[in-house]
C-alpha cells in the first residue's frame, strides 16, 4: 500500500505527533484500534515522527512499522483500564513535547484542557458518543461528557461520520470538524483457513457488548431459522467484554450458534469470505471498521437502522430494526432469496491511503510554521 508521501523540507526539524488512546498495536480488538493499525503506519512513511502509546498488555515490540510504540501502565480504577493511561500520557508529552497530540477517542481528551495550556496542538478522532452507551456508570459518563464539551477548544476534530458531525454541531461544536470515515481494505487471506462451517452461517463480529447487540441479532436469527427450518447457522466472532452479557446470549442460543471468541483481524478475512450474510446488529456505532471488512470480503450485508450505519449511504434493503426481530427475520429472508442483490462493492468507500491524505492534511494545517514539500509516488489501495 503506497501513500501519496508530503516530505518536510531537511531545512527544519520534521513534525512529532504522539498518539493517545489506542489500546495498543498491533492485532488489537477494537474500531479505534484497527484505525491506528491502518492509518499510523502510513502517517510515518510520509517522513513523520509518530509514536503511540498503548496499555502495557498489548506493546510487545519497540515499533510497528515505523510507528514507535511506548507501553502505558494501568489499573481497574472506575471500571476502566485507562484512566492511569491517560495521565501516563499527559506526563510523557510534557517529556517529550510533540508538535501535535492526536486523541484516538472521545475518553482519550479528558485532559485535553491541559494540553492546550501548554499549548499543545490537538487533533481528537471523535470515533463514537461513548457516554450513550448503558455500560458506562455516572461518573464515566460525566468524563465522557466533559471530554466532549471540551472538544470547542481542539485545534481539529475528526468526526468518523455525518452523523457524529451532526451530533458535535447540536453541542455546539461545528469550527475544526472534519469527516474522515474509515476505510476499505485490500482482501488478503493469511495462513490456513480456520475451521468454518460446512453449511451457510450468518456473521456477527464484535467484542460482546450490548451496544453491538448481539441478543437482537440472536433473536431475529431464531426466528428466522424456526419459520424457515433453514439449516443456516450463526457465527458470533468477538471477545468478552461483559461475562454476564456473554451467560445471558448463551441462554438465548439454539445449537446451531456458535461462539468462537476472538479472532485476529489478520485471520478474520476467511470468515468474512465465507459467510451467506454478515448482520451489523448494533444499536450504537461509530463507522463500523468491521462492516467495511465485510464489504471489502465481498459478503453480503445487513445492517441495523441507526444513524451512523445510514452514513454508509446503502440501499433500503440493508437495512432492518434492531429492536424488532420481525424485521430481521424479514431482512434475513430478502438475501436469501438473493444474495448477490446485498453485495456492496468497495470502490465506493474511502482506502486507507486516502484517510491518511486527508488526515496529514488537518496535521500540516496545525503545523503551519513549517514548510510542507509534496512528493507523489504510484498509488494504491
Amino acid at each position: 500500500m503506497n501513500f501519496v508521501s508530503r516530505h518536510i523540507d531537511s531545512a527544519v526539524p520534521p513534525a512529532k505527533i504522539l498518539v493517545i488512546g489506542s489500546r495498543g498495536l498491533p492485532d488489537v480488538e477494537g474500531g479505534a484500534e484497527k484505525n491506528a493499525e491502518c492509518l499510523f503506519p502510513l502517517i510515518a512513511s510520509a517522513g513523520i515522527d509518530v509514536t503511540l502509546m498503548g496499555l502495557s498488555k498489548n506493546i510487545s515490540s519497540a515499533s510497528y512499522k515505523g510507528v514507535k510504540l511506548v507501553p502505558a501502565p494501568t489499573s481497574r480504577f472506575l471500571k476502566t483500564d485507562k484512566i492511569l493511561y491517560y495521565v501516563y500520557g499527559l506526563f510523557y508529552a510534557l517529556k517529550v513535547r510533540p508538535d501535535i497530540v492526536h486523541f484516538q477517542g472521545l475518553g482519550a481528551a479528558i485532559f485535553l484542557f491541559i494540553y492546550k495550556m501548554l499549548g499543545v496542538k490537538t487533533v481528537v478522532r471523535y470515533g463514537s458518543a461513548d457516554y450513550v452507551v448503558g455500560k458506562w456508570g455516572a461518573i464515566a459518563r460525566l468524563g465522557f461528557r466533559f471530554s466532549e464539551w471540551q472538544l470547542r477548544f481542539a485545534d481539529a476534530i475528526v468526526a468518523v461520520g455525518p452523523a457524529l458531525a451532526s451530533r458535535l454541531a447540536d453541542a455546539g461544536v461545528r469550527d475544526r470538524v472534519h469527516i474522515i470515515a474509515n476505510a476499505v481494505d485490500l482482501p488478503v487471506k493469511n495462513g490456513p483457513p480456520p475451521d468454518l462451517p460446512d453449511r451457510p452461517y450468518v456473521l456477527g463480529v464484535g467484542r460482546l457488548t450490548e451496544q453491538k447487540n448481539f441478543h437482537g441479532l440472536i433473536d431475529g436469527y431464531n426466528r428466522f431459522r424456526d419459520e424457515t427450518e433453514s439449516p443456516v447457522e450463526l457465527l458470533i466472532a468477538g471477545g468478552v467484554d461483559n461475562a454476564g452479557y456473554k451467560q445471558q446470549l448463551k441462554a438465548m442460543a439454539s445449537p446451531a450458534v456458535r461462539f468462537v471468541g476472538r479472532i485476529p483481524r489478520s485471520k478474520l478475512g476467511h470468515f468474512y469470505a465465507g459467510a451467506a450474510v454478515y448482520v451489523n446488529s448494533s444499536i450504537h456505532e461509530g463507522n463500523s471498521n468491521a462492516v467495511l471488512e465485510a464489504i471489502s470480503w465481498g459478503a453480503p450485508v445487513l445492517l441495523s437502522d441507526i444513524p451512523e450505519n445510514r452514513d454508509f449511504g446503502l440501499d433500503d434493503k440493508h437495512y432492518f430494526d434492531p429492536d424488532d426481530a420481525a424485521s430481521l427475520d424479514n431482512a434475513l429472508r430478502r438475501v436469501f432469496d438473493d444474495r448477490e442483490a446485498f453485495i456492496v462493492s468497495p470502490d465506493r468507500f474511502l482506502t486507507w491511503t486516502e484517510v491518511a491524505q486527508r488526515t496529514y492534511g488537518v496535521y500540516s494545517r496545525l503545523v503551519a510554521r513549517r514548510r510542507f514539500v509534496e512528493h507523489v509516488p504510484a498509488t494504491g489501495r
